[in-house]
C-alpha cells in the first residue's frame, strides 16, 4: 500500500512504524548510527515536494542539516545536501566510494549556486557505508553517547 494512503497526517508514523514500514535492517542501522554517531534524534515532516511527498524523516546535527530519509515500501532514500565545501572533499574521496555511488556523483550536477542535492537509495551495505562516509565529511561523527 502508498506510503500515503497509509500515513496521510496529521499525526507522524512512530519510528517503529517506519521501521515495519521500510522493513530493511538498513534503515534500522542508519537510523542507529544517526543517533549515536551525531547524537541526534529524528523529525519526522510532511513533505509536498515532488522528490518524496508525505512523511520524511530529517537528521540535523549541529544545528545543520545532516540528511533526510525517505521511507519507501522495502527501501529508503537518503538525501544529502552537498555544498561547494563538501563538494571538493567528495571529489578527493570518490574513488573510495561504490560504483554505484561514484556514477551518481558525477550525473548529479551542481546548481547554479554550487550545491549538489544527493539522492542515494540505500538498497545495500555497500551503499550505506557510502552514507556514512558522505555524512563524515559533512560533519565528524562524535560517538560518545
Amino acid at each position: 500500500m502508498d506510503w500515503n494512503t497509509i500515513y496521510p497526517g496529521p499525526e507522524p508514523p512512530t519510528e517503529a512504524e517506519l521501521a515495519a514500514y521500510v522493513e530493511t535492517p538498513l534503515w534500522t542501522e542508519l537510523v542507529h548510527y544517526l543517533s549515536q554517531a551525531y547524537h541526534t534524534d529524528p523529525v519526522c515532516t510532511y513533505s509536498t515536494c515532488s522528490m518524496g511527498r508525505g512523511w520524511n524523516v530529517k537528521y540535523r546535527a549541529g544545528g545543520a542539516a545532516l540528511c533526510t530519509l525517505y521511507p519507501g515500501a522495502g527501501a529508503f532514500v537518503c538525501l544529502i545536501v552537498a555544498g561547494c565545501r563538501l563538494a571538493s572533499a567528495v571529489e578527493q574521496r570518490l574513488p573510495t566510494l561504490s560504483p554505484g555511488t561514484q556514477r551518481l556523483w558525477k550525473e548529479t550536477r551542481p546548481m547554479s549556486n554550487g550545491v549538489r542535492w544527493l539522492s542515494l537509495e540505500v538498497g545495500s551495505s555497500e551503499v550505506l557505508e557510502d552514507v556514512k562516509a558522505l555524512l563524515a565529511l559533512k560533519r565528524k561523527p562524535n560517538r560518545t553517547r
